[in-house]
């Protein structure tokens, strides 16, 4: 008797550790078939809803949030984001200009205005900071805004090879070539090691000799924006 209620324990014990073998099998299973059946999008959207789990201070998590939103034209939502990347993150130049953008598609033209004007005067007496914004405003198409900040950069930083650089690029953008060339010719003048504004002016008929050696221009807003290309070029 012992032995045969031994042997049904035992058999229940198995059945019971196999059938959980064969559900947690057959979740993993099902949960790997719906991460592959997602698009890349709605798996970035998730990922960033951990990372903000994770951390809810992430200005950066917030902001890139914000703008996966923007491409799928919430932009409710995408304010929502942005306003909580802007508080933890006031200075984050990349949510500001989106900030701006945003409220353009939502209607509110009037607060864009007024936001635009409060970010752009944060700036203006930091050369860095408003090629930063400047940058920001343009790669959301605002073109405008871009312009102003660039001048006043420029008025602080007339000899930084970086931001005549920046401003020629901006012109050919507008398609104003003659203008382009102008600070093409003065970066290019500042700092001769620049292969891309070399074939840039090439392609306008200007002929520009680059040195053998690599020469690094010594005005703090050029350094600063090397090194930031070579953290982009790491990551």
């Amino acid at each position: 008797m012992r032995i045969a209620v031994y042997t049904l324990l035992t058999a229940l014990i198995f059945i019971s550790l196999t059938g959980c073998s064969v559900f947690n099998g057959s979740e993993k299973d099902k949960n790997e078939s719906q991460k592959i059946n997602k698009t890349p999008k709605q798996l970035r959207y998730e990922e960033l809803n951990e990372e903000i789990e994770r951390d809810f201070d992430d200005a950066e998590a917030h902001y890139q949030l914000a703008r996966l939103y923007m491409t799928d034209r919430r932009y409710s939502k995408a304010e929502y984001e942005l306003n909580i990347a802007l508080n933890f993150k006031p200075m984050l130049r990349e949510a500001q200009a989106a900030q701006v953008k945003v409220n353009q598609q939502l209607g509110n033209d009037s607060k864009s205005a007024q936001l635009a004007d409060i970010y752009i005067n944060q700036t203006k007496s930091k050369a860095e900071e408003a090629l930063l914004l400047g940058q920001a405003f343009q790669n959301e198409g605002l073109d405008d805004y871009a312009f102003d900040c660039y001048q006043n950069a420029l008025a602080l930083a007339p000899d930084s090879a970086v931001l005549n650089k920046q401003v020629g690029y901006y012109y050919l953008d507008q398609g104003d070539r003659s203008r382009a060339e102008v600070y093409l010719k003065k970066s290019i003048q500042l700092n001769p090691y620049q292969p891309d504004v070399s074939n840039e002016l090439g392609k306008m008929g200007v002929s520009v000799e680059v040195p053998k050696s690599k020469k690094s221009s010594g005005f703090s807003l050029d350094r600063l924006f090397k090194k930031n290309e070579e953290k982009s070029g790491q990551q």
